[in-house]
């Protein structure tokens, strides 16, 4: 049976056993802590303003998944040893097709690292890369983890930096975040992790059923930022 934990276990040092086997209490967490500095150079934000500011944000990363012309499928450990994390790949793949029919939205997979550094940039379409790694096989407990990356190509990226430095002598060599760089950008992500006993098949199907309900997620809100004005 698959037992999934997530509890943690406290740290007992050497010198923690050693002072309470001689009837010392350690210090308190407060009392080994620096005493924070005010620094009056940092603004206070009141609870509402920081509550809109917020809000901006969110909507402001939500309107970056408005517009892409499709998107790009690829899953590294597809090639893996492994069969539980090839599994993952292969049962992430077919949902990840099917919430593109499901949403109308262009939809191809790469079929090697080649392609999904290729066609991004041919195409522009966004990234949708999973990238699933696990414990050596035969390991208990064992544990698997998935990072789902949407990720947008920009060909002319150029740091921001350059805009507000002093200006730059034209004799001099450029400085590299001046000049316009082949870049990811990371639209949107999110993160899976389970461990338990029974190997990494026990933990396969629940793994890829995780990464379908943040597959959803991403879904609705392309769907949210495409019906932005």
């Amino acid at each position: 049976m698959l037992k999934l934990t997530t509890r943690s276990i406290p740290c007992v040092t050497p010198a923690l056993l050693a002072m309470t086997l001689m009837g010392f209490a350690p210090l308190s967490w407060a009392e080994t802590q620096p005493v924070a500095q005010e620094h009056k150079d940092v603004p206070v934000v009141s609870d509402v303003a920081e509550q809109k500011i917020i809000e901006h944000m969110m909507e402001a990363s939500l309107g970056r998944l408005k517009g892409w012309p499709g998107m790009i499928f690829y899953c590294p450990a597809e090639e893996s040893k492994s069969t539980a994390l090839k599994q993952i790949c292969q049962d992430s793949y077919k949902n990840l097709e099917a919430l593109s029919v499901q949403h109308n939205v262009k939809f191809h997979k790469a079929r090697n690292a080649n392609d999904v550094a290729l066609l991004p940039h041919l195409t522009g379409r966004l990234k949708v890369i999973i990238d699933v790694v696990g414990t050596e096989p035969g390991v208990e407990p064992s544990a698997i983890s998935a990072r789902i990356s949407v990720l947008a190509h920009y060909a002319h990226a150029v740091n921001r930096a350059t805009e507000i430095a002093a200006p730059q002598d034209s004799s001099q060599p450029k400085h590299p975040t001046s000049i316009p760089q082949h870049v990811d950008a990371v639209l949107w992500e999110s993160t899976v992790v389970k461990a338990g006993t029974g190997g990494q098949d026990a933990l396969a199907q629940p793994v890829a059923q995780e990464i379908n309900e943040r597959l959803k997620t991403f879904f609705a809100d392309y769907d949210k930022a495409n019906k932005l004005p």
